[in-house]
């Protein structure tokens, strides 16, 4: 005891002290470095081969008899071409591919209800609730669009009459659907164009009112035509004129006022002086350079320029309006490429991947027990 003593006083450490490191003791190797031996563990796997071997022929034969147990379910297919849009309006407001266009339609809740209500889906899938419905008949129904934009709907049901019968419903329904939509879009266009139809029918036959009474009171129904008409009717009538006036002097030098002639020329005289008095106060006063004759016949092509204008514009509303007229009564058909047949090999569920599922969940099974039992 005092030898102890002595040396712990004296500062001596024992060799078994925690703090004393030049003992036998084995320093810790860094897992950094720390050597993974791969042998061991496959001599370990080989020698257990017959247990992976048994855990995965079993986990294939579980997969195989699940496939055989679940019920099997059937594919019925529909593509469909869509319909040619009919747009008779001055501008198209639409620049979306016809494809992705009627997939929207497809996919829309008008056509979900549509076929709900029409293959009594209600008591197929035993409930009223109309979101469950649609939840349910969207997890049956696959829905796309090629790059060709054909629209193809692929129905799963465990029934393969009941699959046909709900593939073949979606064009029905997309069908009423797009008919309904051209039928709204008629209207909506029949109304548009039938109050400034009635308002350019009304401006029409006041501007032909207004015409015929500038026709009546001027007397010029062709303008051109007829001022050219009675200049040339003017031109006559003087050169009939001075022709008589030069006759009826030759014949008063010698002879009297009494000479049948002379009193015959003497009418004639005076009937073409009065015609060509009445000509000259139609088309403007006594010479045809008048200033009243230009304003006449301005005001005349005017009017008849305002009856043609209103004319036109009139056949353009009225062939609007026969259009949306037709497009109530028309919609674009949907053109079916594939009809649905009656399917006749089960889509689901495939024995095969059921088989290599439970193959390699028997394989990764046997493992891990091996592994635990080492």
């Amino acid at each position: 005891m005092e030898s102890s003593s002595a040396g712990n006083a004296d500062g001596n450490t024992p060799a078994n002290a925690p703090g004393n490191v030049t003992g036998n003791v084995t320093p810790e190797v860094d897992p950094e470095y720390r050597v993974v031996d791969l042998g061991k563990y496959l001599r370990l796997f080989w020698r257990a081969r017959f247990v992976l071997a048994a855990c995965a022929v079993a986990g294939g034969l579980l997969g195989y008899g699940i496939s055989m147990l679940l019920h099997p379910e059937y594919d019925a297919t529909v593509r469909l071409m869509p319909p040619e849009r009919k747009d008779t309006s001055f501008i198209s407001f639409s620049a979306r591919n016809d494809g992705d266009l009627y997939l929207g339609l497809v996919n829309s809740r008008s056509v979900a209800d549509d076929v709900i209500e029409k293959q009594h889906l209600a008591d197929y899938f035993h409930t009223t609730r109309p979101s469950e419905l649609r939840r349910r008949l969207a997890g049956m129904a696959k829905i796309s669009v090629d790059k060709d934009q054909f629209i193809t709907v692929v129905v799963r049901a465990k029934e393969p009459e009941t699959a046909l019968r709900i593939a073949n419903e979606f064009p029905d329904a997309l069908s009423r659907l797009n008919r309904s939509i051209a039928q709204s879009q008629a209207e909506h266009r029949f109304e548009y164009y039938e109050g400034p139809l009635e308002q350019e029918k009304n401006k029409l036959a006041a501007a032909e009112e207004d015409l015929k009474d500038a026709q009546q009171k001027t007397g010029m129904v062709m303008p051109e035509a007829q001022v050219q008409l009675g200049l040339t009717a003017i031109s006559n009538l003087k050169q009939q004129i001075t022709t008589r006036q030069e006759q009826l002097a030759g014949l008063e030098t010698g002879s009297t006022d009494q000479n049948p002639q002379v009193v015959q020329l003497k009418s004639q005289i005076a009937t073409l002086s009065g015609q060509l008095a009445r000509l000259q106060a139609q088309n403007g006063g006594a010479s045809p350079s008048s200033a009243r004759m230009p304003e006449l016949t301005l005001e005349v092509e005017r009017l008849t320029r305002e009856v043609k204008f209103h004319e036109a514009l009139f056949q353009i509303l009225s062939r609007q309006y026969e259009n949306a007229r037709v497009d109530e009564s028309y919609s674009a058909p949907v053109e079916l490429v594939d009809r649905a047949v009656l399917p006749d090999e089960k889509s689901w569920p495939s024995r095969r991947l059921f088989a290599m599922v439970g193959l390699l969940a028997g394989t990764l099974a046997g493992t891990v027990l091996v592994w635990f039992r080492r």
